[in-house]
């Protein structure tokens, strides 16, 4: 993913929108709604859950790196 293609994901789950995408051939999924955020990941169901989709972008890790710093190897 680019990181143009990461702000306007970004934009997306910020209107409340339900979005995957794939990191090393594993499924997720990014939800934001009622004011909780979640990561989750489709092959044994892990989920994190966070306050909101900024705590979630700031925080959320897969495989213990932060969302942030791997969004580029992300498939969208």
């Amino acid at each position: 993913m680019t990181e143009k293609e990461y702000l306007e994901f970004k934009s997306i789950i910020a209107m409340g929108e339900e979005l995957n995408f794939y990191y090393n051939n594993d499924e997720y999924w990014i939800s934001h709604n009622h004011g909780k955020s979640y990561l989750s990941r489709t092959r044994d169901q892990y989920s994190q859950e966070f306050s909101g989709y900024e705590e979630l972008f700031e925080n959320a890790t897969i495989e213990g790196i932060k969302f942030s710093e791997i969004y580029l190897k992300l498939i969208w």
